[in-house]
């Protein structure tokens, strides 16, 4: 009997895009055993256009509303409320296009060593028009991967933790094994930004990744994700607080010693660039910021006084 497939969709604010979403999954050549939304607190009409949507639909739709959480809370409970074997994501302003799920969960099904199965994805500007691919990335191109032929490759490189940690390679037009999410806890729910890289870095430690090496969905830029893309003092802190539960868990996840050397050299990076971009944007947290992590010994001497002499100079 093949396994059942769950299909999580968390949701904030997204009355503008939610029904499109929707709509892809319905479109589906393979259909899913069900689709689990998540609203996390709205506060437009979300929760209004899912129940319509619902109710002309064949989809086995199942709609949950929770007070404002964030995405990785949202998607636990998508997790918790899911019986699927196999768990699928998909985030309300993207798209998935109609071989997406077949694609993917044949993988799985092929290849009883993955633990997930992901695809490329195109990445549309804000009229929807194609941009580029997501895995057309400099830090893609380096990993070994093998050619199975049919579509699919094998990610092969014994070094994709350290890679995926230099800057996120995999998207989230995927499906996993639910007993490897589970393993991992699910999505950190004190993470907002950047929760899925954190994800992807703990599964990426339980085993082999597959993917289908043609496009299957898009990403789109818009108002809403732009304006967290750019927004970097809102980013780093939960960057930051990604890198400390790594550590944390570091002996569950079985990271190596080359592993917690490339997390700490990476946090100090990270420090370094916090600071510059809080006394750039002339943040008032800047010195209180940086005389706490020098405290803490992740930056200079030298980087104290440059950072703090540039937001001095800055506010004249």
């Amino acid at each position: 009997m093949d396994a059942k497939v769950s299909l999580i969709i968390p949701a904030y604010n997204a009355g503008g895009y939610i029904e499109r979403a929707l709509a892809s999954v319905e479109n589906q050549t393979q259909k899913p055993d069900e689709v689990i939304v998540i609203d996390d607190g709205s506060t437009d009409d979300t929760a209004a256009r899912v129940i319509e949507f619902s109710a002309k639909s064949t989809l086995n739709i199942t709609f949950e509303k929770q007070e404002n959480k964030g995405p990785g809370a949202a998607r636990n409970l998508g997790i918790k409320k899911s019986v699927g074997e196999i768990i699928a994501f998909l985030d309300a302003d993207d798209i998935v296009y109609p071989d997406f799920l077949k694609q993917v969960v044949w993988g799985l099904r092929q290849h009883a060593h993955w633990i997930a199965c992901f695809s490329d994805r195109d990445i549309v500007d804000i009229n929807g028009r194609p941009t580029s691919k997501d895995l057309d990335h400099p830090k893609f191109r380096t990993i070994q991967k093998k050619d199975l032929g049919n579509g699919f490759a094998e990610l092969t490189d014994n070094s994709l933790f350290s890679k995926m940690l230099e800057g996120s390679v995999i998207p989230m037009t995927i499906a996993c094994r639910r007993e490897h999410v589970e393993a991992i806890a699910g999505f950190d729910e004190d993470i907002w930004l950047g929760q899925d890289k954190i994800f992807m870095l703990k599964l990426i430690k339980r085993g082999t990744f597959g993917y289908a090496v043609n496009s299957l969905g898009t990403w789109q830029r818009h108002d809403k994700n732009l304006t967290h893309e750019s927004n970097s003092l809102r980013r780093f802190p939960y960057s930051d607080l990604g890198l400390q539960r790594l550590l944390d868990t570091r002996d569950r996840l079985g990271l190596t010693a080359e592993e917690l050397t490339q997390i700490k050299t990476t946090q100090a990076k990270l420090a370094t660039q916090w600071v510059y971009a809080a006394s750039n944007k002339h943040a008032a947290e800047t010195f209180p910021l940086a005389y706490r992590l020098f405290r803490e010994r992740r930056i200079s001497f030298g980087c104290l006084i440059k950072c703090t002499l540039r937001y001095f100079v800055r506010s004249i």
